[in-house]
């Protein structure tokens, strides 16, 4: 019995030495599911549950494509903006698109606008559209210009400031509140604007302008745009 099972063994072994490499690669990939499954073969079956249409535009919401059940566009974010938008102290603020567990929306920074540094409860990921400004946290300060990318983490204060003519335009990425959409979200914007409207009057200062003309952030503000005094002397807020 012994001398059998030992005889079967070898004749195994021939056998499986003798298939190709390919062959044998292509058995051990087999092996192992794919972490990323591809559909079967042939055409894919798409059942429309929703048509594409163009959803206009209101007094709390930008036009936007909607695609398909759960996919929404905005082809141009910048034309989306001119529909929606509250100017307040610190931006001119307004929303984009709702997800699931996230939402996107707009900050426009005016040219001489100022805001210290601050926290937030939930972190923010920031994207400069287009023009130029300073980021500010811990006191160090960082120009930011279309392309720049940054992330600030829950309760880290970061500030901004708006040194140069041309202003910017940021996206911002963050969690959704739970049942958060469109109308709630700029009634809360709204009542921000007089909230800061009331804390201005208080003493916050939110302009360049206001702020005393040795301060830290006026310094690094001549330091990087050589044209800032025709931006602190035009500030129409």
């Amino acid at each position: 019995m012994r001398q059998s099972f030992f005889i079967i063994l070898l004749i195994g072994f021939a056998v499986w030495s003798c298939t190709s490499p390919t062959e044998k690669k292509e058995e051990h990939e087999h092996e192992h599911e794919h972490p990323h499954p591809h559909p079967a073969e042939g055409p894919a079956v798409v059942q429309d549950t929703l048509p594409k249409l163009t959803v206009k535009a209101t007094e709390f919401s930008p036009e936007f494509v909607q695609l398909a059940t759960n996919v929404e566009v905005i082809p141009n974010i910048a034309e989306a903006v001119k529909s929606v938008g509250v100017l307040t102290n610190e931006g001119v603020f307004g929303p984009l698109l709702f997800a699931e567990q996230t939402r996107a929306f707009f900050i426009e920074l005016k040219p001489g606008m100022f805001l210290a540094e601050h926290p937030h409860p939930t972190e923010s990921i920031v994207y400069t559209v287009g023009g130029r400004w300073v980021l500010c946290s811990e006191g160090k300060r960082q120009v930011m210009e279309a392309g720049s990318l940054f992330h600030f983490g829950s309760n880290m204060p970061t500030g901004w400031e708006a040194p140069f003519a041309e202003g910017a335009f940021l996206l911002v990425v963050k969690t959704k509140e739970e049942g958060e959409t469109y109308e709630p979200y700029v009634k809360g914007l709204r009542e921000m604007k007089g909230l800061l409207e009331k804390e201005r009057t208080d003493g916050t200062e939110f302009y360049f302008n206001e702020l005393p003309s040795d301060h830290p952030a006026i310094q690094f503000a001549r330091s990087v745009n050589p044209d800032f005094d025709q931006v602190l002397n035009n500030i129409p807020y």
